[in-house]
């Protein structure tokens, strides 16, 4: 998991201080990070999950060939999409120790790194050196990068003021995800932690915990980031409500809020803005061809990657994104509380994402949310809890503390254990 999230920084380090490094490099690390997961995941699988793994690859093999049949053509980056989840699933099953911990931790990690790079930006870019590795791994053109005496990622020093700490001439933090883009997305996810896990951590890792998400929304500049997660907060507790079922409905009504949104507004083009965006996504949705909507026009999805939604429509067709959406609400069924209610997190952010980037379907960014929702996938109902007074005492760090809280209907017949 942590090589998952990390190894673009690793590799952008060998890339700026030993050889430089090639696609290939990066293809090589990302098929061994999806056999490390299913080669570790796998086994702890109970029969009828993997056979619902097994049903979800078929269906998105099936989907491919039926593709590559009629247009005789496949693009290996939408297969890797398409396995991300399934991976991290079954990589999650696996996991038996603590959420909240295992989540606190990297947190400290990703602070520490960006509060270095803001400190002293001109050392992360000679260690780590953003520029050169996507020039070198990504095709990215030098001459795209605003800033041509700055090493960082071209995004982390874009013309305009930060929308946080305007004049202070500090970067958008990247971290240890060598872009600024999922920086936010990380706080995102941290956010929905928090939110989930509160129970488990305490007053004073509650405020700590809080201080990270504010220092990285300052750190990372990044105003959807930061909208999204004021979003969590707000729908907290309708979201640990909703019935687990009815998650499906979440992304449309999403896209409905959006045009609404872009309606009201009077929006009326694209401008590199997130408004822009927004209006980007509706208008591709109402524009796209019905060969674009089936997934056989492979070259749309590379125009939209600033409309995830367009994007996730158009390299997986609309049958898959169907399929995940009934899927992911009827099939992945969660046996706590606590796991609806991160599933439901989960939904409103990839949907409220996807409406100005598909930077979700990186590893970076998709391992996060798809791993815990595998841990808590696994777990048996009514066997772990999160609220620290069902622990007889055990304090957080001597605990584990489980991943999920069980229903009181459950906690009756279960028992406490």
């Amino acid at each position: 998991m942590l090589f998952a999230i990390g190894y673009n920084f690793l590799l952008a380090i060998i890339n700026a201080q030993l050889f430089a490094v090639t696609p290939a490099m990066t293809y090589a690390a990302e098929l061994v990070i999806y056999a490390g997961c299913f080669g570790l995941g796998i086994w702890t699988l109970q029969r009828e999950k993997i056979a619902a793994v097994l049903v979800g690859i078929g269906l998105i093999a099936a989907v491919m060939l039926f593709r590559y049949v009629v247009e005789w053509r496949v693009d290996a980056k939408f297969i890797r999409d398409a396995i991300i989840p399934f991976a991290f699933l079954v990589l999650g099953a696996a996991y038996g120790g603590s959420l909240p911990r295992l989540f606190l931790r990297m947190s400290v990690i990703v602070a520490l790194v960006a509060a270095v790079e803001l400190a002293v930006p001109e050392v992360y870019g000679d260690v780590v050196n953003p520029k050169s590795y996507y020039v070198n791994t990504r095709g990215v053109d030098e001459g795209g990068f605003w800033n041509q005496d700055s090493n960082l990622f071209v995004s982390a020093t874009r013309p305009g003021e930060r929308n946080f700490l305007a004049g202070s001439n500090l970067p958008r933090a990247s971290s240890i995800f060598v872009e600024p883009v999922t920086t936010g997305n990380y706080l995102v996810f941290f956010c929905a932690i928090l939110l989930v896990f509160w129970r488990s951590f305490g007053p004073k890792r509650i405020i700590f915990s809080v201080g990270l998400l504010l220092f990285l929304i300052v750190a990372s500049d990044g105003r959807l980031a930061a909208g999204t997660s004021f979003l969590l907060l707000l729908g907290a507790p309708f979201l640990r409500k909703l019935d687990q079922r009815l998650s499906f409905l979440i992304m449309p009504l999403v896209i409905l809020a959006a045009a609404a949104l872009i309606w009201v507004m009077g929006v009326e083009a694209y401008d590199d803005t997130t408004l822009g965006r927004v209006y980007l996504t509706v208008a591709a949705l109402r524009d796209m061809t019905a060969e674009a909507w089936l997934g056989l026009d492979f070259d749309v999805p590379y125009r939209y990657a600033d409309s995830g939604i367009a994007y996730f429509i158009a390299s997986q067709s609309i049958m898959v994104v169907g399929a995940f959406l009934l899927a992911y609400s009827f099939g992945l069924e969660m046996p706590t509380e606590d796991g609806q209610a991160f599933k439901n997190f989960f939904m409103l952010a990839f949907a409220t994402g996807l409406l100005v980037s598909n930077s979700l379907f990186s590893v970076k960014s998709a391992a996060l949310w798809y791993f815990v929702l595998g841990a808590m996938w696994q777990l048996p109902k009514g066997a772990w809890f999160s609220h620290p007074s069902l622990l007889a005492g055990r304090s957080f760090d001597e605990a584990a503390l489980p991943v999920g809280r069980a229903t009181r209907a459950e906690t009756t017949t279960a028992g406490t254990p």
